[in-house]
C-alpha cells in the first residue's frame, strides 16, 4: 500500500533527523513508528529484553572470575576504604 501523508515542519525534521540518525528510509523509520504505536495501543505484549535494550539498560562488563563468589568481601573492602579517607 502507497500512504500520502502530509507534515509540518517539525514533523518533516524530525523524520529526516530519524532517517540521518538509523541510517534507515523514510519507508523504515515509518513502519517502526507504527509497530511501536501499534503495540502500544493494543496492549501486545513486549519482550522484557528488547525493553532492556531498546532503553540501553543491556550491556557488558569485565571482572575477576570469582567476583560473583567474593562480591561482599569486596564490596565491604571498597566501602571501609572509603569511609577511612573522610576520618
Amino acid at each position: 500500500m502507497r500512504v500520502n501523508a502530509r507534515l509540518d515542519d517539525a514533523h518533516a525534521r524530525k523524520l529526516d533527523e530519524l532517517c540521518r540518525r538509523t541510517g534507515r528510509s523514510r519507508t523504515d523509520v515509518l513502519r517502526v513508528a507504527i509497530d511501536r504505536y501499534y503495540a502500544q495501543e493494543t496492549g501486545e505484549p513486549r519482550r522484557a529484553a528488547d525493553i532492556l535494550r531498546r532503553n540501553a539498560f543491556i550491556g557488558c562488563g569485565t571482572a575477576a572470575p570469582e567476583l560473583s563468589r567474593d562480591y561482599k568481601q569486596q564490596l565491604a573492602e571498597s566501602l571501609a576504604d572509603k569511609t577511612d579517607d573522610h576520618r
